[in-house]
């Protein structure tokens, strides 16, 4: 667990955040130093430091000095994990045509209490339950398994399950009949532990001689395979779905900086940060941060790498 900072070691990054941005210009690496460097729960306490000891708001200061994709990033590091979430989230929803991939990063692989905090938090900022948006802006099976997270009603506890047992209803929910009961196929996923899960997919693998990612693929189309294709992946192994999602916003022409900024904070405590490297190393036969820097560059590239904690 990320140890809380002292007062003085608080007011210390708070006085070096100001100095970085008093005056004529910038001194970027300054605010890079403590905009990269402290996880969450530690950078909450700068933030309201920042306001405390200045009057300000370190989110509106850190805007007014910055451009570009590195303003999108420093901006989003001024704010709580919960408070980015629900921005990512109301983006993804206000625009035309929904982003399905930013909510389904955002909603796959939490806890009940972590979706619980997104979802109060969403009525905080912006005065309406998260639910009721996302069903008037998304529709079919993917909006369905959108409602089923936010319901919090994932079994985390350690109780034995029937592994063969679900193994069987996946089956007779999907290739085992005439059509496909989506609904069952899509609740037992979204609210067993992974851990029993695992034992599922192996069971599934065992009985009917392929993969529950076959049977997707074969019972499943358009955007809510592509879900439930994620849903496993983060299912198997967190780590090396987290991997790739930083590869897929970096693939092909161009990044999808939104979505990088959005994986580099979200994922920047070391604890959590250390072993998708070793992931995507793994995986990749490459450091994430070679990817990163071999796709961005200049002050926005060196705040991606001090998010990653690899400068």
């Amino acid at each position: 667990m990320t140890p809380l900072l002292t007062p003085a070691q608080c007011d210390e990054a708070v006085k070096v955040l100001r100095d970085s941005m008093k005056g004529i210009g910038t001194e970027n690496d300054e605010l890079i130093e403590v905009l990269g460097k402290y996880p969450p729960v530690q950078m909450n306490q700068i933030i309201k430091g920042y306001k405390s000891n200045y009057g300000k708001s370190l989110i509106d200061d850190v805007k007014s000095e910055t451009s570009n994709d590195f303003k999108k990033l420093a901006s989003a590091l001024c704010m709580t994990t919960e408070e980015y979430d629900v921005k990512c989230i109301h983006d993804s929803i206000s625009r035309i045509g929904t982003n399905d991939d930013c909510i389904m990063e955002i909603l796959v692989g939490r806890t009940n209490c972590e979706i619980n905090a997104i979802c109060e938090e969403y009525k905080r900022v912006y005065g309406k339950n998260l639910e009721d948006e996302i069903k008037n802006d998304t529709s079919g099976y993917v909006s369905r398994l959108y409602i089923i997270l936010l319901q919090r009603n994932r079994d985390e506890s350690s109780m034995a399950r029937d592994a063969i047992k679900d193994s069987e209803t996946l089956y007779n929910a999907g290739e085992g009949r005439s059509g496909t009961d989506e609904i069952e196929f899509i609740s037992l996923l979204c609210n067993r532990p992974d851990s029993h899960l695992r034992v599922v997919f192996d069971n599934y693998q065992k009985r009917f001689k392929h993969s529950i990612e076959k049977a997707i693929e074969k019972e499943f189309s358009g955007d809510i395979k592509k879900a439930l294709l994620g849903l496993v992946a983060s299912i198997r192994d967190k780590n090396e779905y987290i991997a790739t999602l930083f590869e897929k916003s970096m693939k092909g022409f161009g990044t999808n900086d939104d979505k990088l900024i959005r994986l580099a904070v979200r994922y920047r405590d070391p604890f959590i940060m250390e072993p998708i490297k070793e992931a995507y190393r793994i995986k990749y036969g490459k450091t994430l941060a070679k990817r990163i820097k071999g796709d961005t560059s200049g002050d926005y590239c060196k705040l991606l790498l001090a998010c990653i904690h690899d400068q």
